[in-house]
């Protein structure tokens, strides 16, 4: 049998009928076929088009293994519709009930934005605005994620010599019981990282209280020094070209803190293992004793922290972090691994609920 490849997606609902009313008028779709059964006229199954593009929609039945994304705790899947109009479909889709998860953004080459739709499918949304090769978007793409990839904790300016040579206890860390090097007794530096969104602020600020420890922050100093230069456009060239001079002042600042004898709780980015690397040596070099506190949350979790802090634009908010930005940022992150814990108290936060921020 000769067949012609086609590949039509289905999507899982839980309520069909309304899944069929939100896409006609959410997006223009029409509907090709649809077929009920049993006294209530249930929906089993609708073909619809979008264009050119068929897609489908099912009930759910999980005897079937159907299952609609709130079964699931989300959809793995997202769609990617090519439109003529992205701010308009965005408003289309918000007006009938969909959630925005990033507004209209400008990316290589065309307007994008993300929605999840009522019934848990989440849609990219796509305008082309300019017509480039795959060479062309590929070596975009490359230079803006080398500027981001490539901020790097820079070198001491000068030597820092060590100061006392006993050893540290490592009881309670993960690794092995072998010191890294000769550390203080004394004040410690606490680290924390972890992919943006995770709740860095409100759990550094509460390290500070345990502590009574300093609190020095990357996003608060380019928010106050910074922020009145941020440009409207090309924001990712601009923060990395000044992020790296900020980790400079500050870890000469936590230097000083830490020689008259107060801890500091240091939330300073480093979301690649290279750049991790780099810092523990400068700690190493400066003999200074440091816990790393690692948190994370999920994807989804943390971009709805973003959004509601760039809006609420709370006691934790810094500056506002562009979707595109986020979805960046959450890109780079590089979990630690086994290596990387080897002979360093670090300590693992998860932060997807709430009362754990």
């Amino acid at each position: 049998m000769e067949t012609t490849p086609e590949l039509v997606p289905l999507l899982v609902v839980q309520g069909a009928a309304r899944a069929i009313d939100f896409y006609v008028r959410a997006l223009g779709a029409k509907v090709l076929a649809r077929y009920e059964h049993g006294p209530g006229r249930h929906v089993g199954h609708a073909d619809l088009a979008l264009g050119d593009a068929l897609f489908a929609v099912t009930e759910e039945v999980r005897s079937w293994n159907s299952d609609a994304p709130p079964s699931l705790g989300g959809s793995p899947v997202v769609l990617q519709l090519f439109v003529t109009d992205a701010e308009a479909t965005v408003t289309s889709m918000g007006d009938a009930g969909a959630t925005i998860v990033f507004p209209v953004e400008e990316l290589f080459g065309e307007r994008m934005a993300r929605v999840r739709d009522p019934f848990g499918h989440l849609w990219i949304l796509r305008q082309r605005v300019e017509e480039l090769s795959v060479d062309e978007i590929q070596r975009r793409r490359d230079e803006l994620f080398a500027r981001f990839a490539n901020q790097a904790v820079p070198a001491p300016t000068k030597e820092i010599p060590r100061v006392g040579d006993a050893a540290a206890s490592r009881q309670g860390r993960i690794g092995s019981a072998d010191p890294i090097s000769a550390v203080r007794s004394g004040p410690r530096i606490h680290l924390v990282i972890g992919p943006v969104g995770a709740g860095k602020s409100t759990y550094s600020s509460g390290l500070a209280r345990e502590h009574a420890a300093i609190r020095l922050t990357l996003d608060e100093w380019m928010s106050r020094l910074m922020s009145p230069d941020r440009p409207d456009t090309g924001v990712m060239e601009w923060y990395v070209a000044r992020a790296a001079r900020c980790i400079d002042q500050i870890w000469s600042v936590a230097v000083t803190v830490l020689e008259l004898g107060t801890g500091v709780i240091l939330e300073i980015g480093l979301l690649k293992q290279s750049e991790r690397e780099a810092f523990y040596q400068r700690v190493a070099d400066a003999g200074f004793d440091l816990t790393i506190h690692a948190l994370d949350a999920s994807r989804d979790v943390r971009r709805q922290r973003v959004n509601e802090r760039n809006h609420a634009r709370g006691s934790t908010f810094s500056m506002v972090v562009p979707p595109a930005v986020f979805e960046l940022a959450s890109d780079l992150w590089e979990p630690l691994d086994p290596v990387e814990c080897e002979s360093r108290d670090v300590r693992f936060i998860r932060t997807d609920a709430p009362d754990r921020l």
